[in-house]
């Protein structure tokens, strides 16, 4: 949907009926005042900024505004501003990122850290971005280790990474499962764990019930190949077969 700087400076919210809650009206009206900027090019705020705001009470005494009628505006605010990251940008990027860690493509670090995706346009989906975000962190962070620069990936990284859901039409990996077996990664990778490069290689997760859900498979494959490298860096004894 369309909302226009106009439209947003006319807004107008009751106070609540009795026994529902309202938010603080000094805090809703500054970050009304802020979508307002934004639809008039004046400020940079994002369809997932406003999705994820929260609001104090009203001070004591002082009638605010009801909070069903300022998340309504807020949903269309977002809808408005746009929510997440373009789904084809980062696609086509992340089909560079996944040939880069195969060595099928070439693409620089400086490229990765430096990658800025469009906003999914008014009423359409995009990809959480805090997701994409942590995501090419730990990419950029492992092309300068293949670099030449050495890097390893740390517990931490494994606790940042993210990953996205599958595409609408296939079922990714169980979430529940590739979850559990990264903090084995991260107990590995904190001295707690006894994880092996040949477990890393030879793990399988079922796949989602239903399509479009569940990590996507390429990206924890892609992901997993670098922890089986690195544990078979730091253990290469527990990667020879027995004689």
């Amino acid at each position: 949907m369309t909302l226009t700087p106009d439209e947003v400076h006319a807004v107008v919210f009751n106070p609540p009926p009795p026994g529902r809650r309202a938010y603080h009206p000094g805090e809703v009206d500054d970050f009304v005042d802020r979508i307002e900027a934004t639809l008039a090019g004046e400020d940079n705020l994002t369809g997932q900024e406003v999705n994820k705001v929260k609001f104090h009470k009203p001070p004591a005494g002082e009638e605010g505004y009801f909070d069903y009628e300022v998340d309504q505006f807020l949903a269309l605010a977002a809808e408005a501003l746009g929510c997440g990251y373009d789904i084809v940008e980062v696609d086509a990027f992340l089909d560079r990122v996944v040939g880069a860690l195969h060595g099928t493509d070439r693409l620089s670090v400086a490229e990765v850290r430096n990658v800025r995706f469009r906003r999914a346009g008014a009423g359409a989906d995009g990809y959480n971005e805090d997701g994409v975000d942590a995501f090419l962190l730990i990419v950029a962070k492992v092309l300068e280790r293949l670099g030449g620069r050495p890097r390893t990936l740390t517990a931490d990284d494994i606790v940042a990474v993210g990953f996205h859901t599958a595409h609408r039409n296939d079922r990714g990996y169980d979430e529940d499962q590739v979850d559990r077996f990264l903090d084995k990664v991260e107990a590995t990778l904190r001295g707690q764990g006894t994880l092996t490069a040949a477990q890393v290689r030879d793990v399988q997760f079922d796949e989602a019930l239903i399509e479009g859900e569940g990590y996507d498979q390429d990206e924890v494959d892609a992901f997993l190949d670098l922890i089986e490298a690195q544990l078979a860096a730091l253990n290469p004894q527990a990667t020879r077969p027995a004689v």
